[in-house]
């Protein structure tokens, strides 16, 4: 009965994985910026400081950014650590903002160590439901997007850090 349960879980992991891929993207995403409601959007960051989706994206103008929603419990999201390192060697002027969903805060803060995850941290302290999830579609983490310098949304839709898209688009 083991087998069973086992061999079902994985296929239902690999039917959600390929729906995640194969789901179309909202056309409201595509070549757009954050609405002003959006900007205005709450992220906690490492200290615990309440810091707007705006300020993050303001810090890091005049680079791409690449968003990375994650969760320490993801093992999906934890598989792709190690490319998403090497990605980061390999660009100069792009900037890497993770936003994690995870509810734990401490746990949050000690995947980010375990890792050694270099970057921008932020948690939403409300968990996978959302404006801002909701608006972008978060249906699988990880999920990616990429900014341009302008915080213009240039690729509304990765699952992998990997993606060829990702890899044409950053610098």
């Amino acid at each position: 009965m083991r087998k069973y349960i086992l061999l079902f879980g994985i296929i239902l992991t690999s039917l959600s994985s390929i729906y995640a891929q194969n789901n179309p993207v909202p056309a409201h995403l595509e070549n757009k910026p954050f609405s002003e409601e959006l900007l205005n959007f709450e992220l906690t960051n490492l200290n615990g400081k309440v810091v707007s989706l705006g300020e993050v994206l303001e810090t890091h103008k005049g680079k791409k950014i690449i968003l990375d929603f994650w969760a320490s419990w993801c093992r999906d999201c934890i598989l792709d650590v190690p490319a998403s390192k090497k990605l980061k060697r390999k660009t100069k002027h792009t900037d890497f903002v993770y936003i994690s969903l995870d509810q734990d805060v401490e746990r949050w803060k000690k995947a980010i160590k375990r890792w050694d995850i270099k970057g921008d941290h932020y948690y939403i302290a409300s968990g996978w439901e959302n404006e801002l999830t909701k608006y972008i579609d978060v249906d699988w983490i990880p999920r990616y997007l990429v900014l341009d310098e302008t915080g213009v949304i240039i690729l509304p839709k990765a699952i992998k850090i990997s993606d060829k898209e990702i890899k044409e688009l950053v610098d």
